[in-house]
């Protein structure tokens, strides 16, 4: 039996409507301005399957890292997932769900499976980097919340 991908998730509420919390997911260019360790080169309009999203990964404990990720699922405003690195080393799956609930607040989850050759080194990390994400959901909903309704 093949062992599962590592997976991380992190799920966070914001007080905020889903297509208000998707409109900043979506505006790739502003990462830089919420997100803690994520700046991206790309226009809302690019939020199609197959576009490639360039940018930049910094902080932590590695140097500022180029990266691209590739659109593979749209559902606005409720799933975006892309893809990046390559299934030669390690492949990241990263999805993004947004889920409506009862009192106008939006259940934001971001997850990351991890495929290839060196998927199972991030085993000893995924707690870690379950604590990274939570923090970067904290930042959207920071982000959201503070956005002028």
């Amino acid at each position: 039996m093949k062992e599962a991908a590592p997976v991380v998730t992190a799920v966070t509420r914001i007080s905020a409507s889903v297509e208000d919390v998707w409109r900043v997911l979506v505006t790739f260019d502003q990462y830089v301005r919420w997100h803690p360790v994520l700046s991206l080169d790309a226009r809302p309009e690019q939020v199609v399957v197959g576009a490639e999203i360039p940018g930049r990964v910094s902080g932590g404990d590695s140097a500022e890292q180029d990266v691209t990720m590739r659109i593979v699922e749209v559902e606005a405003p409720r799933r975006l997932v892309w893809e990046g690195g390559s299934l030669d080393a390690i492949l990241g799956r990263h999805s993004f769900v947004l889920t409506p609930q009862p009192d106008g607040t939006t259940e934001f989850t971001e997850s990351e499976e991890f495929f290839g050759p060196a998927a199972a080194e991030l085993v000893p990390a995924l707690g870690e980097l379950t604590k990274e994400y939570s923090r970067y959901g904290a930042a959207l909903g920071a982000r959201v919340e503070g956005l002028p309704g």
